[in-house]
């Protein structure tokens, strides 16, 4: 599923198309040239043993990814990204119970098809944080890795690391 949802301009890939290298029997390129960053990634079900196969992506319609860790408030909070494959992915059963139980567990969910984005998580846990609050946090760190992105083909040249107040303004700001 890697392959159908992530944008990557290295390979010139938009996002939610399928890669130009993807055949029936996967990675055409899997054994050659496949890109550094397509090597690295693992998503969270192929790192975990104890994922149950019915929350693999192909089943869920979507791929979690393990982001680490922002600080909000005085909290930190553990980051997990839901690429969906459609926008109504995370409502099938399977996805659904995977959400409810990682949010049990304290986790926050940043679920994500195209430019929409809905964060999911235990807000008696976590009463005093704002779903801003958690956007915030997550672009400014996520942007602070722009140089590695790069190098990995996974953003364009013109991507950079965000200032807090830029990343407060990309929330306050969208439609």
């Amino acid at each position: 599923m890697c392959c159908r949802v992530f944008p990557l301009p290295i390979l010139d890939k938009a996002e939610g198309q399928p890669c130009k290298f993807l055949c029936a029997s996967g990675c055409a390129i899997h054994d050659h040239r496949r890109p550094e960053v397509c090597r690295q990634y693992a998503c969270y079900w192929l790192d975990h043993e104890e994922m149950p196969d019915e929350h693999r992506p192909d089943r869920i319609g979507a791929i979690v990814t393990e982001s680490g860790w922002i600080c909000v408030g005085g909290d930190v909070l553990p980051i997990f990204v839901l690429n969906q494959s459609e926008p109504e992915s995370c409502r099938a059963p399977e996805a659904a119970a995977m959400v409810g139980d990682m949010v049990a567990r304290g986790r926050v969910l940043l679920v994500i098809y195209g430019l929409a984005m809905q964060i999911v998580y235990d807000r008696s846990r976590y009463a005093s944080i704002s779903e801003a609050e958690i956007e915030v946090a997550f672009r400014y760190e996520q942007s602070q890795d722009a140089l590695e992105l790069k190098r990995l083909g996974v953003v364009d040249e013109d991507y950079r690391p965000l200032t807090w107040a830029e990343a407060e303004a990309t929330v306050r700001d969208r439609p």
